[in-house]
């Protein structure tokens, strides 16, 4: 019988087979893996030997193996491809891989043997290091969260909820992915006066032009077009996506939010929100909503006084015309060329793509030792993928895969993602994967675009560094509102004088930096918000249907003082991917959270290496950063990890003055 290619490890770094792999192979694997782990977890619940951190930590890791990898590459294809017939797997095996979990995280007996390590680690009759106890705590916890106490009926319920929620989260991806399709639209080459000749060619089409929409509400293309009318026919078609029609998500976020909020009543939490915090670094609601609240509220005060200069000027420049929130970005860059001296234009032959890459590989050589050799040999996710080794002073430590390019199938925006998770106890090293969204015809990118690729390099990093006994705790598998963290610094090297820059430019893009920072950080804390105001609301507040969707969101932001037509939040409800349909539900004010961490730890950076005489060399300074942070990823507690590197709490000071905001 033939080993499938997703579960073959026969190639170098145990990287799956992707030349070989069928969407059928995946479906397999998955199904493989499932079967795989309860059937180990079987063995391990009716183990009659006392319980050891080898036979019930250990084996609880081991019982993964097969199905962790199976989804790494799944969802690594599906995110980069997803093909009509891997969109049918993944509808299929969503509620599949929920029940599989509450088959899991519901079974009082595996609970119990979890329970019976705790008590002999307790009582000194079984012997675990700090990592040990870290994982323990995080599975017993994952295992209360889950409903593990409810009696059978509850748990019954439970099982049901959680296998609709899978499914109505899978629905909702494929209606946004399509939403978001449908709602790009033609324009004339007239119409596209502002762009250059490489941005045009990259929306020519067969039959002229075609502007496509991002995830956000703000186009980036807004920012350019001089035209007032695309600029509206644009923002309009992005904000008002899947209200209507066949690709209308509306319903779907009703039932999903309901349903998260039964569920948490279930459970006995106040609701979704409150076991989200409990699972992050936050630990309660109130913890986020007291730095979440005063940051959104001081951002849009000075949104307010950006957008009063912004209505001036465009007044100048278009005597009689209405200043509206499609003509914000495109304002705020020309007053930012005058006020700052420069259009970012300029700045094209330092931003072509590939050097901008070599910048972002040469930061991690200078902070950490790091050298990329390219394996044209090996073949990453999806076709086209750039394949690097990666090594230290010490030798070989992972495997670097980039995806450059957009394809119709692939996800919007960058990100990365994990092909073979490191793991101490296999000795498995890190395979890691960025993934963007650049058309062949790109060859300069935008400031922004530069910030983003040091950003998923970030969390690239996070992975390539781990240090990990477990696999499951490895690396960037950590809470939601930590993890964004590394990533932020990482975005810090990008301005360093003469790495993608000269000094002189980095110098007026710091100055052009903090000018926007009102709306920049408004917009996001405004979706923060909105997020946790769905996820708050009790069961009997909540929208009953699809046409109280957009009420119940200006509500929600009025609940804090926090509307304003010309600041609409960076994602709407109906195409909130991030908390439909991803991971981050309740959960994406992690971003700000960890920008609290991210300015302390570069303001960290900056005492120790800057200066007549600094405490140490950048390489010196990346080392203590990657011993302390970057090593360790989940396998210990996130805040302790940061106090090992800081010597304290983080502090919220760094981050206001970075962005300008008094309190």
């Amino acid at each position: 019988m033939s080993i499938n290619p997703v579960l073959s490890t026969e190639l170098p770094f145990s990287l799956p087979d992707f030349a070989h792999a069928t969407p059928r192979d995946h479906h397999v694997a998955i199904e493989e893996g499932m079967r795989t782990q309860l059937g180990a977890l079987a063995k391990l619940r009716a183990n009659a030997e006392p319980a050891t951190v080898e036979n019930v930590l250990a084996a609880w890791d081991a019982a993964e193996d097969v199905l962790r990898r199976a989804l790494n590459a799944f969802f690594a294809v599906y995110g980069s491809d997803a093909t009509d017939e891997m969109i049918a797997i993944e509808e299929e095996v969503a509620p599949r891989l929920a029940e599989h979990s509450d088959s899991i995280y519901l079974d009082r007996e595996l609970y119990a043997r979890l329970q019976s390590l705790e008590a002999r680690i307790t009582a000194g009759e079984a012997e675990a290091d700090a990592e040990d106890r870290h994982a323990l705590d995080e599975l017993l916890r994952a295992f209360r969260r889950a409903g593990v106490s409810l009696d059978d009926a509850g748990q019954d319920r439970l099982r049901v909820m959680n296998k609709r929620l899978a499914e109505l989260s899978s629905k909702f991806e494929t209606l946004n992915r399509e939403a978001r399709v449908a709602g790009g639209f033609t324009v004339t080459e007239e119409e596209l006066a502002g762009l250059t000749h490489d941005e045009r060619v990259a929306l020519k089409t067969d039959d002229g032009y075609r502007i496509e929409l991002v995830n956000t509400t703000q186009q980036p293309l807004g920012a350019k077009l001089a035209d007032a009318d695309v600029r509206r026919r644009l923002l309009e078609a992005s904000t008002t996506r899947a209200l209507a029609g066949e690709f209308d998500t509306r319903a779907v976020v009703v039932e999903i939010a309901r349903l998260r909020a039964e569920r948490a009543t279930l459970l006995g939490y106040p609701n979704h929100a409150a076991i989200v915090a409990e699972a992050g670094t936050a630990k309660t609601v109130e913890a986020i909503l007291d730095m979440l609240v005063p940051l959104a509220q001081a951002a849009l005060a000075k949104a307010v006084d950006e957008g009063a200069q912004l209505r001036a000027r465009y007044a100048e420049l278009n005597p009689g015309a209405e200043f509206t929130a499609a003509d914000w970005a495109f304002v705020e860059a020309i007053v930012r060329r005058e006020r700052f001296a420069f259009d970012e234009a300029e700045l094209g032959e330092y931003l072509q793509v590939d050097k901008v890459l070599d910048a972002v590989y040469a930061a991690a050589g200078e902070l950490y030792g790091l050298k990329f050799t390219p394996r044209e040999d090996l073949h990453g996710h999806v076709p086209g993928t750039q394949t690097y080794e990666v090594h230290d002073d010490e030798g070989i430590i992972g495997l670097f895969v980039m995806d450059f390019w957009a394809r119709p199938t692939k996800n919007g925006g960058a990100w990365m993602s994990n092909l073979v998770d490191q793991s101490g106890r296999t000795g498995d090293l890190p395979v890691v994967t960025n993934n963007c969204n650049y058309t062949p015809t790109t060859t300069a990118i935008s400031w922004d675009d530069v910030i983003t690729m040091f950003h998923e390099f970030g969390h690239a990093l996070h992975g390539l560094l781990a240090n990990s006994r477990y696999a499951g705790f490895s690396g960037a598998n950590t809470p939601r509102d930590f993890v964004e963290f590394p990533s932020q610094v990482n975005e810090h090297w990008a301005w360093t004088p003469g790495r993608v820059l000269p000094a002189e430019w980095i110098t007026k893009l710091e100055e052009a930096s903090k000018f926007g920072q009102g709306y920049a950080t408004a917009e996001t804390e405004l979706a923060s918000l909105l997020d946790l105001v769905w996820h708050t609301t009790p069961l009997g507040e909540l929208p009953g249907s699809a046409d109280e969707v957009e009420d119940f969101e200006r509500r929600a932001l009025e609940k804090y003082g926090l509307v304003n037509d010309l600041v609409p939040p960076r994602y709407r409800t109906q195409y909130f991917a991030h908390i439909w349909g991803g991971g981050y539900a309740a959960s994406y004010y992690g971003y700000a959270w960890a920008k609290v961490m991210d300015a302390d730890a570069v303001a960290w950076f900056r005492e120790n290496t800057e200066g007549d005489s600094p405490a140490m060399t950048l390489r010196q300074a990346g080392e203590h950063f990657r011993r302390t942070l970057l090593a360790p990823g989940g396998s210990v507690d996130p805040m302790e990890t940061y106090r090992s590197f800081r010597g304290r709490d983080p502090e919220l000071t760094p981050l206001l003055e970075r962005l300008g905001l008094a309190i």
